[in-house]
């Protein structure tokens, strides 16, 4: 009668009685149709579920939805989540399937599934190998390390400890939390050594605080050696960089010595570079770009490039300085902090000129003629 209906309706309806006593035949019709809604069906799936004392590969119930999974490619969260739940609460304690299911799903790219329903699922019915894998995919490692090592895993503590390649800190945190298990319970710290050997970002002073209060150290002297040469080359390269900062402020001091006989030599006709007067009119600047200015040709171009507070400073200092007022040491401050303003870069070819790279060739105050093609 069943194989002639084609009324979703009437499988709603009767498919709970039918699930449990005809679930081989139901399910194969069901199959059939293709005007069916799963997540409608749900309720007596369950049902059965609740009653069929069967393996995983002969429950009706995950057969019809890893149909729809599998053949019509469901999406549905209740259609997925369902799945899980039947999985994680069947009495087996292999939970292979389930976790197969899981990896699938990772493998597509898809999570179908409530993450955190799931987890709360193989949390309660303790399918640890799963319950890593879920906090894996939510990225939360110390979490899927803590489970795995309370259920004494160590292995699969060790490969979820290894997951973030990209995060060297998190993962040796995540390696400090499986060596402080690892040595607990090793009864040889040979083995514990070995086991940890593992993870190349463990140091042995990362793991003496794990180790017992009377230990043989025969039993880690190797690494404690290694430990100390490491250490004595690291200690000869700090001392290698230190001489080389000392030659290299050596270096430094002597060059800072030389500027004060530094020197440039100007030609008799040599102009100004703002002014195109001859530049030994009056006080001058050279550079050691060879640019050279009149004192106070350079101090104008550079209040035209700096800012509000430093060229109020350059303009009182010009003041006090010309007005003679001040003499004696006050008076060389004075110049000397001028000549600092104002003579520090070259206006042509320093940063000053950089940032004056949007200023037009041609101002309101230049003849356009001269500019003419």
């Amino acid at each position: 009668v069943l194989k002639k209906q084609t009324d979703p309706e009437i499988f709603y309806q009767y498919s709970s009685v039918l699930m449990t006593h005809v679930a081989v035949e139901l399910v194969e019709v069901m199959m059939r149709q293709n005007n069916l809604e799963a997540n409608k069906l749900i309720p007596a799936l369950l049902n059965y579920n609740k009653t069929a004392d069967v393996p995983l590969n002969q429950n009706q119930a995950v057969r019809y939805l890893q149909f729809c999974i599998n053949q019509r490619h469901s999406t549905e969260t209740a259609v997925h989540n369902t799945v899980v739940s039947i999985y994680a609460a069947h009495p087996t304690q292999d939970e292979t399937t389930l976790f197969q299911y899981l990896q699938t799903q990772s493998a597509s790219h898809e999570q179908n599934y409530d993450a955190d329903f799931a987890l709360r699922l193989c949390i309660a019915h303790q399918r640890v190998q799963s319950c890593v894998h879920i906090y894996c995919t939510m990225n939360q490692y110390a979490q899927a390390v803590d489970m795995a090592l309370k259920h004494d895993q160590m292995d699969l503590a060790a490969n979820v400890a290894d997951r973030p390649g990209n995060d060297p800190a998190l993962r040796k945190k995540l390696w400090l939390k499986v060596a402080k298990k690892v040595i607990g319970q090793s009864k040889g710290i040979k083995a514990a050594m070995d086991f940890l050997k593992r993870c190349e970002l463990l140091r042995i002073e990362d793991l003496i605080p794990f180790f017992p209060d009377f230990v043989v150290i025969d039993d880690f002297k190797e690494e404690i050696c290694a430990a100390l040469e490491e250490y004595s080359r690291q200690i000869e390269g700090l001392k290698r960089e230190m001489d080389e900062s000392a030659n290299t402020a050596q270096h430094i001091k002597e060059d800072i010595k030389s500027l004060d006989q530094r020197y440039a030599i100007v030609e008799p006709g040599e102009k100004c570079w703002s002014c195109r007067l001859p530049l030994l009119m009056r006080q001058f600047f050279v550079f050691p770009c060879q640019h050279s200015f009149h004192a106070d040709c350079l101090g104008k171009m550079v209040l035209q490039s700096v800012g509000m507070g430093k060229g109020k400073r350059i303009k009182e200092l010009q003041t006090e300085v010309g007005r003679a007022v001040v003499t004696g040491k006050k008076r060389e401050r004075m110049v000397k902090e001028l000549d600092a303003l104002v003579a520090g870069a070259c206006v042509l070819c320093s940063e000053m000129a950089v940032k004056r790279i949007d200023e037009p060739f041609v101002t309101a105050s230049d003849n356009k003629s001269e500019w003419t093609i």
